[in-house]
């Protein structure tokens, strides 16, 4: 049975976790990469590397048919930058171009995963019931959340494809580097709590998150989408106190007022302009931390794929400080 699966943005964070993943189950991995682009840690993963055009649904047909793709995960995106139109034409966009070299192709393909973001539908602040489903109306606060949305109902409307979409919270991990910042603050015993009190946060590691995602791939599940968290949800305070805790390193605690933030995003974006880039810590992400509660229903993820969640923060931290500690990034 052929199982030679392509999986887009693989050079990435949770890209080079779902090469390792793959790999262990049997699968043969097609490793897609931008043309130059940094290989990171699939240099040792044993995965085929191709460098693919995103922006040519004709390129990604040629890939797709010389490698006689049967499954895909795409995990390729933009997470941040000051342009609205350039978050929707890299994550819908490529999303359009790859379901039409599926089409061209003539490949038989099993399924596509799109690895989508809970910040598609939003905090469940204005849920009726308090938690986000799939049946809730999406409400994102950013402009990245508005581009996954965008992706995603393109994505539904194509009947003709086997898509499972994965909409994961805030992931960490180890080689994760955009939550590094709070291990670090932590490490140097600085607890920074930007936001408001009472906040009810969710999270995946990285290792359940892949798992999860091969699961929805090797599944006969299509035309569904699902929240990916580890099923607990935590107060703003449990990631910043675990940390401190097998940090063993007792933290300041520093609240700042929303008010503070937001000029501080401000000035952050002002800054990293100067070098003609832009910083996770932005205005726009500023409308996360003022939501209250990123709760969303999981219930359905054991029934229909048989996933729980193998971390939770008390396990994930840990093995992540362990990493970044051998690594010599903490």
């Amino acid at each position: 049975m052929n199982k030679n699966i392509l999986i887009t943005g693989a050079n990435g964070f949770i890209g080079s976790f779902l090469v390792e993943e793959a790999t262990r189950r049997g699968f043969r991995v097609f490793a897609a990469v931008r043309k130059n682009s940094s290989q990171g840690f699939l240099a040792k993963s044993g995965a085929n590397i191709v460098e693919v055009d995103y922006h040519s649904a004709a390129n990604l047909a040629e890939v797709l048919r010389h490698h006689n793709i049967n499954y895909i995960i795409h995990n390729a995106g933009l997470t941040k930058s000051p342009s609205p139109e350039e978050l929707i034409r890299v994550n819908k966009e490529l999303l359009v171009n790859l379901t039409e070299a599926v089409r061209s192709s003539g490949i038989q393909l099993k399924k596509l995963v799109f690895v989508s973001s809970l910040a598609a539908y939003g905090p469940a602040d204005k849920q009726p019931d308090g938690i986000v489903k799939d049946s809730s109306q999406p409400n994102p606060v950013t402009h990245y959340g508005v581009s996954k949305l965008a992706a995603e109902t393109y994505l539904r409307a194509q009947t003709d494809i086997p898509y499972v979409i994965i909409r994961p919270t805030a992931v960490y991990g180890p080689r994760e580097k955009d939550m590094l910042n709070v291990f670090q603050l932590v490490n140097k015993r600085l607890n920074l709590q930007p936001g408001i009190l009472g906040q009810k946060l969710t999270f995946i590691y990285v290792k359940d998150l892949v798992r999860l995602i091969m699961l929805a791939v090797e599944s006969s599940v299509s035309h569904k989408a699902y929240f990916a968290t580890d099923g607990h949800v935590y107060t703003g305070d449990a990631f910043p106190g675990f940390v401190s805790e097998y940090l063993r390193k007792k933290a300041i605690k520093v609240r700042i007022p929303l008010l503070l933030v937001k000029g501080l995003a401000f000035l952050t974006e002002k800054v990293s302009g100067m070098w003609d880039s832009y910083p996770i810590f932005n205005v726009n992400k500023v409308n996360e931390l003022k939501a209250k509660s990123w709760n969303c229903d999981v219930s359905n993820l054991e029934k229909d794929l048989g996933f729980k969640a193998e971390y939770d923060l008390t396990k994930g931290i840990p093995e992540t400080i362990e990493w970044y500690r051998e690594h010599k990034w903490l």
